[in-house]
């Protein structure tokens, strides 16, 4: 199951709760688990919401950063 961590955003816990209401949240690695595609479509909602809104988040699946929000050529995986 793949673990995802982004950073505390009013707009994101939203998104998670709407989008995702299955996700566990563990607390000693301090991530949500969910579902591949649930992990997608939180990536998906995530960036359309934030566009919406004007804002940018960095999102981390498996330890891929990706950038999503008000950002040319959003959603996108950051390098390292």
């Amino acid at each position: 199951m793949p673990t995802v961590r982004f950073p505390f955003d009013a707009q994101l816990v939203s998104v998670r709760r709407d989008v995702c209401p299955g996700a566990r949240w563990d607390r000693v690695l301090r991530v949500w688990t969910m579902s591949r595609a649930e992990a997608e479509i939180f990536l998906t909602a995530s960036h359309a919401r934030l566009e919406y809104c004007r804002s940018t988040a960095r999102i981390t699946i498996d330890d891929e950063l990706w950038v999503v929000g008000f950002v040319e050529g959003a959603p996108r995986r950051q390098e390292a």
